[in-house]
């Protein structure tokens, strides 16, 4: 690629710009047919012979269908977030400024895209085929997948894993008829997925078949220098774990990308799910805070984490050094801990992290010691505050303040909660603080310092965003309204969320379904298939699920196939609505045809390559596999 010279590009004729010969450099061809005769039967619902196209632009056409691109006008959808600091960027950097510099005399463009196509970086020096690609949206920022503008060279590559090359009249939508490309996906080399594309791009009266053997060699080059700059991350982290564990006494852990080192400590302490909970205090864009963690079992820890710098990329931290120290209660006075925490009425699940809650709010209560619960949305927060004043003090008063009713007054509101605190007995339980603004938060930190020492419990709710749910907004800050008010509470307890606790499905789908008062219930792969639900919703999305299966189920069992499709798949991103429609299809194409996929991909027009990669991306779980 260094010593490439632009004079031994030849056309799509396979002949040199110059037309003094054909050319013998390797790579494929443009077809021998007429394309265009092949795509107006195409679109015109007509069948078409396989001579007249090849096989993977034929089944392309058909996702372009599927999709409903239009083929006579170009909708990308633009979005201009892009770190230029990421590792695809930094790595691709010096290949394409080679390679721009090695084509800096031909008619060609240079892009870059993430993995959904999505034009990152262009280099090309013809202006008139600079103006033509800002004409047919072919820039930075602009989507090139198949679903937005059919077949192309980038959304093809995306689709189908490989180095596509698509020739101008194969194009299904007839805006890209001038052109012609060609594009490599490039590759984590650890984990072998699909971090972004390369692609070349021409008029199609100068493509080369050269085209596809610069881009795939690009692509290997950009991905030997990811494994460089990776293994430098990995490095790093290496380094800042050994050397912590000279000097630290507590447990350690070292978290990056795709790499989780624990000392014997860590590894003692932690499972599986408790893994997963240190990736997402990680993934808070502050890093992971000084704070309590309730593990799985029930202990509870003490966390403190640091961020580990990278070296090769100054911007992005390489691992995050977490340091995990046992919390044990200090307080010899306190009533005795029973080895295994009271049944609550209404409250199903017998979980160790389950228990665990129970236990500590049980103590609280006891002990009238103010606490704060925390916990994302639906996780059950109130039910458990109301189950444990019921078990400890039943024939004591109960009053719920809400904040979500200041928008009615907040002098009324505040006036109410001084009345239930200066009773001076009983549980008050104060709902929805996050929602309170920074005036009438202070007002109510003022009211609480003004009561404390009271008898009985206070209780103060709050909502915890939680990472799978979508459209939530940035972590909280330490200056925001509530934080004052953390300083009133002595103690502070997180509910954990639904699929940290799974092994409580099956009671509480039976609890759930006992409340509603019919005669159901579910078979194993129903519950195999709840059991195995991502839950962004927790208890109250688990609810609704089971509303919906009831409504939908045609015998006394509730049968997998009665559960909302969204429950099916396990995406690892929140999903656009266009994602949980095509999401939806799959899954349903799917339920007819037994899990068939060769057959669901035939009903749905897309290649069974289409629909396994589909299926993988959604996660998409449906008892035996078949197809």
């Amino acid at each position: 690629m260094e010593h490439l010279e632009p004079a031994h590009l030849t056309d799509a004729t396979g002949h040199a710009p110059d037309g003094t010969g054909p050319s013998a450099l390797p790579g494929p061809h443009p077809p021998r047919l007429d394309p265009v005769h092949a795509r107006t039967l195409f679109l015109e619902g007509e069948s078409v012979p396989p001579t007249e196209v090849r096989a993977p632009i034929l089944t392309s056409w058909q996702r372009s269908r599927f999709w409903g691109v239009d083929a006579d006008r170009i909708q990308a959808p633009y979005n201009a977030d892009f770190d230029p600091h990421s590792r695809l960027a930094t790595a691709a950097r010096p290949v394409l400024d080679r390679l721009a510099d090695a084509l800096q005399d031909t008619p060609m463009a240079l892009i870059l895209t993430d993995s959904k196509g999505r034009v990152r970086e262009r280099r090309t020096g013809d202006r008139a085929l600079h103006r033509h690609l800002d004409d047919i949206c072919l820039a930075p920022g602009f989507s090139y997948a198949e679903e937005y503008v059919g077949t192309n060279g980038i959304g093809t590559a995306a689709e189908d894993g490989r180095t596509a090359h698509v020739f101008g009249s194969e194009h299904f939508s007839e805006r890209l008829q001038r052109v012609s490309c060609a594009a490599a996906p490039i590759r984590n080399p650890v984990s072998g997925r699909v971090v972004g594309l390369i692609d070349l791009t021409s008029w199609q009266r100068t493509a080369s078949p050269l085209m596809t053997a610069l881009v795939s060699e690009a692509a290997a080059d950009i991905e030997e220098r990811l494994l460089d700059i990776g293994s430098e991350r990995e490095r790093a982290a290496f380094r800042a774990f050994l050397t912590s564990r000279q000097h630290s006494r507590r447990a350690l852990v070292t978290l990056t990308d795709g790499l989780l080192l624990a000392d014997a400590a860590a590894t003692e302490l932690l499972g599986p799910d408790d893994h997963r909970r240190l990736r997402e205090l990680a993934a808070d864009p502050s890093g992971p805070r000084e704070q309590r963690l309730l593990l799985s079992d029930g202990r509870t820890v003490q966390v403190r984490g640091r961020q580990v710098a990278d070296t090769a990329n100054g911007k992005d931290p390489a691992a995050y050094l977490i340091e995990l120290r046992l919390v044990t209660e200090p307080d010899e006075t306190a009533p005795r801990i029973p080895a295994r925490p009271p049944r609550l009425p209404g409250i199903a699940g017998t979980s160790p992290a389950l228990r665990g809650v129970v236990q500590q709010l049980v103590r609280h209560c006891e002990q009238g010691r103010w606490t704060l619960v925390d916990g994302e949305v639906g996780t059950g927060k109130h039910e458990l505050v109301r189950a444990v004043h019921r078990h400890v003090a039943p024939g004591e008063p109960y009053a719920v303040h809400d904040a979500a009713e200041v928008r009615g007054g907040a002098a009324d509101w505040l006036r109410a909660v001084f009345r239930s605190l200066a009773e001076d007995r009983g549980t008050v339980v104060l709902r929805h603080l996050d929602m309170l603004s920074a005036t009438v938060a202070g007002q109510l930190d003022a009211l609480l310092r003004s009561t404390a020492g009271r008898a009985g419990w206070v209780a103060a709710l709050l909502t915890r965003e939680g990472p799978a749910l979508p459209g939530t907004g940035a972590p909280r800050r330490a200056d925001d309204p509530v934080h004052a008010l953390r300083a009133r509470f002595g103690a502070q307890v997180t509910v954990p969320p639904l699929r940290h606790r799974t092994a409580d499905i099956p009671a509480l789908v039976a609890a759930v379904i006992a409340r509603q008062g019919t005669d159901v219930t579910c078979t194993e792969g129903a519950l195999r298939a709840l059991s195995r639900a991502p839950w962004p919703g927790n208890v109250r999305q688990l609810v609704g699920s089971l509303r919906y299966a009831e409504a939908h189920r045609t015998g006394p069992l509730i049968e997998e196939s009665d559960l909302p499709p969204s429950l099916l798949s396990q995406s690892q991103h929140p999903l656009s609505a266009w994602e949980s429609t095509e999401r939806d299809l799959i899954v349903q194409a799917l339920l007819d045809h037994g899990g068939d996929k060769a057959r669901a991909a035939k009903a749905l027009g897309i290649s069974r390559a289409t629909i396994y990669r589909k299926i993988a991306a959604y996660g998409i779980r449906l008892g035996p596999e078949t197809g």
